[in-house]
């Protein structure tokens, strides 16, 4: 039976100390402290991420590379217990979170639950929740949940080499990292299953031009996403294009009568998927992982002290048990 001491919780962050503290502040009001807490710092141009971690009294790590499947991924290898758990800076977390998952990972088929994830303004408000919770075909990793929560076995994952690294935030293909873990997993034989009672709540959310972006960019990672299934398994491949882009398409003709900026933004991810999938094709793989030929190039704090870098044999700060205290701002 699984239980929290076989878990690493880990939060990437980049440049947004305020809504780390309240992550972690809410992690600690609600999460046993036998479950080890890593922060990744994903290439800062300050310390403010490490200072707020240690502030918090865990363990933190960082990748001069910045890019979210990279900090991830530092995040797998310097944990060493069997469970890991990702959830996002801009996210809460809410009582019963951890333990609605665990339970899942008693079978021993299961190798990814994910969890829930609710806008915090419409808490409350929100409708009959209805969700498929048993994900077993290689494209259900589409919908088998999102990088605000998800958990993985650590071993299995690591076998197959993490996340790719040229997909996600902070690269160019700025989305679907979490879809083709999910679906590298099913494909090696492991089942997800999808959690409704663990609960996050986000709260930061993008308007306007930046949720166009933003939309733009998860596109361009399906889309990159499609293509690489499309050269590994063609069927697969096909049935991942036809169904992000029909879905997009769609959902850009529900919102044009009354909301026209949000039937642009649904737009710009139908071109962001066109556009990956022919970006993707220009690249090279490496089994079923893209070939980062155009890695970022490293960001280096001047001062401050020094902490992990995507090296998983760099030094670290050593790990500390979660703190109970010092979190009055806490949401």
């Amino acid at each position: 039976m699984a239980h929290p001491a076989d878990v690493t919780l880990i939060l990437c962050s980049r440049e947004r100390p305020r809504l780390l503290r309240d992550a972690l502040a809410s992690v600690v009001s609600v999460t046993s402290p036998d479950v080890e807490v890593v922060v990744v710092d994903s290439g800062s141009t300050t310390d403010a991420t490490g200072r707020v971690a240690r502030e918090a009294g865990v363990r933190t790590v960082r990748t001069d590379i910045r890019g979210l499947s990279i900090a991830r991924n530092v995040g797998l290898r310097a944990s060493e217990r069997e469970i890991v758990v990702y959830t996002d800076d801009d996210c809460v977390v809410t009582a019963g979170w951890l333990e609605a998952m665990l339970r899942h990972f008693d079978a021993p088929d299961v190798g990814v639950v994910t969890g829930r994830m609710l806008d915090h303004t419409k808490v409350g408000s929100e409708q009959a929740y209805t969700h498929k919770w048993r994900f077993t075909d290689v494209a259900d990793g589409l919908d088998a949940g999102h990088g605000a929560l998800m958990a993985f076995r650590r071993k299995p994952l690591l076998a197959l080499g993490g996340f790719d690294e040229v997909l996600g935030a902070g690269r160019e293909l700025a989305g679907a990292e979490d879809l083709d873990a999910f679906c590298r997993m099913i494909d090696d034989g492991w089942r997800i299953v999808h959690e409704p009672d663990s609960i996050v709540h986000h709260v930061f959310t993008r308007v306007g031009e930046n949720y166009r972006e933003l939309l733009h960019g998860y596109g361009l990672g399906m889309g990159a996403l499609a293509n690489k299934w499309s050269r590994i398994d063609k069927s697969i491949g096909r049935v991942m294009l036809t169904v992000v882009l029909s879905r997009q398409l769609r959902k850009a003709a529900r919102a044009l009568p009354r909301r026209r900026a949000r039937a642009r933004a649904e737009l710009a991810m139908a071109t962001g998927i066109v556009r990956g999938y022919r970006r993707g094709s220009r690249l090279r793989l490496d089994g079923k992982l893209f070939v980062d030929a155009s890695r970022p190039a490293p960001i280096v704090l001047s001062g401050g002290p020094a902490q992990e870098s995507d090296d998983p044999a760099g030094a670290s700060n050593a790990p500390a048990p979660l703190s109970r205290e010092g979190h009055t701002d806490a949401r």
